[in-house]
């Protein structure tokens, strides 16, 4: 009786040790102050996040394309083919793997706008669904680009016709919040970017919208859905100093990315999620990946280039045949970046 008493005792103590530490990390007015601070680029607190999200049905084309999708395999030497020439410095566009029929795809995503379903409000990453989905939308944009570098390597103009579905699809995934989504459709565009310049002139005007469009405010929303998630699920069940302090951490790494001029950027990691530092990485690079494409174009119609840049840390150059950069912008495998020195004979 003794000891069953003794042992009754050390369990009551160290359970009031473990409520007394629970409750001293426990800070919740914390939690709240660092998710009431605005993000931003207008995008408000944490707690707005989920209001500006309501729940989307899926519609018929979605279906249409994930069922077309569905027997559509991935094919390593379709991947391999599309990095390779996304990476290649020359006009002349290499030999092709066998490639996938995707005319009844591309003139879907042509044809019907797309719409995806989506929950409403914040919930929790990388559902197996959303995986499947980002993984689906990119084997299919593949598989687009691969045709369009196909085509135009035979001098068929019809070839812009594959990149603008990508493009459409690309644009269907607006409304996903999620960083997988944001980062899928910020891929699709660097993909069509890099190939753009190699195709049949003239460009097509829904071309300009590419141009045009910084995805870094993209990846910005999805980045402040990502820290809205952690937090409304660690506010419920623990809310400590140290969610207060990721919270405002992973705040203060959007203002500072929102403010950047430069175009070679090296920002801390975020401590809420997966660490998208190489994403930042990426994405400021493709600002001048925009703009060699945009030269690129312009020396092939015999039109002088824009020397300047909207990165504050470079220019452009055009010597002879060469139009490059004037700074290199390293980014770390396994990306296989667009090139910013480009051979173009006109």
């Amino acid at each position: 009786m003794k000891k069953a008493l003794i042992v009754v005792a050390i369990i009551a103590a160290v359970s009031g040790v473990v409520l007394w530490v629970v409750s001293w990390f426990r800070t919740p007015e914390a939690v709240a102050t660092s998710a009431a601070r605005l993000w931003p680029g207008e995008l408000g607190a944490l707690d707005s996040v989920a209001a500006r999200l309501p729940p989307l049905q899926a519609n018929d084309a979605s279906m249409k394309l994930m069922a077309l999708a569905g027997a559509l395999p991935e094919n390593e030497a379709v991947d391999e083919f599309v990095a390779r020439e996304m990476a290649g410095d020359e006009l002349t566009i290499g030999e092709p793997p066998p490639l996938p029929e995707v005319s009844t795809i591309r003139d879907l995503l042509l044809r019907e706008p797309i719409v995806w379903p989506r929950d409403g409000g914040v919930g929790d990453i990388g559902s197996a669904e959303t995986s499947a989905r980002r993984g689906m939308t990119m084997t299919v944009a593949r598989a687009l680009v691969a045709s369009a570098l196909t085509k135009a390597r035979a001098g068929d103009p019809t070839s812009w016709e594959e990149l603008h579905a990508v493009w459409r699809l690309a644009l269907s995934l607006d409304e996903q919040p999620e960083m997988m989504m944001q980062t899928a459709a910020f891929s699709m565009a660097r993909m069509i970017n890099a190939v753009a310049w190699r195709l049949p002139l003239p460009a097509p005007e829904w071309f300009g919208e590419l141009q045009e469009r910084d995805h870094v405010g993209r990846l910005l929303e999805a980045f402040q859905y990502q820290a809205a998630s952690y937090w409304e699920d660690g506010a419920r069940l623990f809310p400590t100093k140290w969610l207060a302090d990721s919270v405002e951490h992973d705040r203060l790494i959007a203002e500072e990315l929102f403010d950047t001029t430069t175009c070679d950027v090296n920002v801390r990691a975020n401590e809420l999620g997966v660490d998208l530092s190489s994403v930042w990485r990426r994405a400021f690079r493709f600002r001048a990946e925009l703009e060699a494409t945009a030269n690129a174009l312009r020396v092939r119609e015999g039109m002088p280039i824009e020397p300047d840049s909207r990165c504050s840390d470079g220019a452009w150059i055009l010597e002879g045949a060469t139009l490059r950069f004037s700074r290199d912008i390293a980014t770390a495998p396994p990306d296989r970046p667009m090139p910013l020195v480009l051979l173009i004979e006109r």
